[in-house]
This record gives C-alpha cells, structure tokens and sequence, in this order.
C-alpha cells in the first residue's frame, strides 16, 4: 500500500470538477487569492488547492470541503480533517496542476519550459558546480530539460523541508542518481520536455496518478558537497 500518493491533472480536468464557491478555503487562503489578479494564476491556485483535498479525500475519507489545509511550523503545508494530518505539497506549470499527499514530509515540482531564460546565470546562482558543468555539456537539445530537471530536485527538496529553494543552500547540495531501494527522490519525463520531482523519504512506496500513463521515474538521493 502507498504512503505518498501523487496526482498530475490538466487545469481543465480540475475544473470540471464543478468547484463551487470559496467556503471550502481558510481564510489565508482567501487572503493569499484575493491578492492574485493574473487570470491563469488564479486558476492555478485554486485547481491546486481543490485537488490535493480531493486526493486526500479519496485516500482518507471525507469530502475535499473538510479538509482545511495550512503551513505547520515548519512552513510544510498539511492538512487536517478531525484527528487526521497529512503532509501535502501543490505545484503547478501551464495547463497542468500536480499535487501529493502524505504521512511524512514531501515536496512535489512540476515544471514545463515557459519563456526564454538564461539558464546558464539560473544554473550559476543555484546549482552546485558539477551540475552546472552537467548544463553546459548537455546537447542543444536537451538543455531545457537538464535545466529543469535539476532545477525540480532542488525545488521538490525545498518544498520538502518547508524552507523553500535557498540559492546558497541549493549550491552546497547535490541531487545525485540512486539506487530505487535508497531512493529519497523521483524525476518522471513528462511530454514537452517536462519534468516531475517528488522529495520524500528512503523505502517511500509512492502511488502516481495521471490521465495518460507516466513512464517509470528515475531515482535520486541529495547529499551536501564538501566543505
């Protein structure tokens, strides 16, 4: 049985979901979308605040309305219903929301190649050398999604610890590729060069769901670079 779930759904998958009203938010949460005025953000927002109660709901029992969810003292959002806490983490990327729940700590990343950016000064203010190398030896072709690849690890281990991507901690940090048994972390290919990394914890036994099958993730594990 699994003890992290995850789902990847289209924004507009979620909306069908007839989400009415906003009763159904905590106040931060009615505060934090009362000060988002981008359309598509909005959107963003509250497809990924509907998903991850409807996940836990389906996991856990309830309805996706009685589940409340906010940030602990750690900053990790989690959610609660009754005598029942979940560790949960929201991402989101173009048309697509990605969402998982839990029993322990978990960051979840989802990234689509967006507008054009410097990836090599992005890389050089957060990557730790050996993967900035990593960037500059990678074909044309492929360098979008090494960029996004190791940009979703360190995100997903951010969002794991609550503390979020801290540039010199992610430069200290490495993500390297695992053995699956000792694996802590997971990168799945999406389509359009896109990428999902999950953060969790070693011998975590992780459901996914999707509306087209995933291929199978690469394993990873995080270590820190020598002083």
């Amino acid at each position: 049985m699994a003890d992290c779930h995850v789902e990847l759904a289209a924004l507009e998958a979620i909306e069908s979901l007839a989400i009415v009203g906003l009763d159904w938010l905590v106040d931060d949460e009615r505060e934090r979308l009362g000060k988002i005025t981008a359309p598509l953000r909005r959107r963003q927002y509250l497809a990924g605040h509907w998903l991850v109660r409807d996940l836990a709901a389906r996991i856990r029992g309830g309805t996706a309305a009685d589940w409340q969810l906010a940030s602990d003292d750690r900053g990790q959002p989690a959610l609660r219903r009754r005598n029942t806490r979940l560790s949960a983490s929201i991402s989101h990327s173009g048309g697509f929301v990605a969402v998982a729940v839990a029993n322990q700590p978990v960051g979840l990343d989802l990234e689509f190649p967006g507008r054009p950016r410097d990836l090599e000064a992005l890389a050089a203010f957060t990557f730790s050398p050996e993967e900035c190398r990593a960037l500059e030896a990678s074909p044309a072709e492929r360098r979008v999604w090494q960029f996004l690849s190791t940009w979703s690890l360190k995100e997903a281990f951010g969002k794991r610890s609550g503390e979020g991507l801290q540039p010199s901690r992610a430069r200290r940090m490495l993500a390297r590729e695992a053995d699956p048994a000792s694996a802590e972390a997971w990168l799945w290919d999406l389509p359009g060069q896109g990428v999902l990394a999950l953060a969790a914890w070693p011998g975590a036994r992780v459901s996914v769901q999707a509306a087209q099958a995933l291929r199978a993730p690469s394993a990873w594990c995080y270590g820190d670079l020598p002083a």
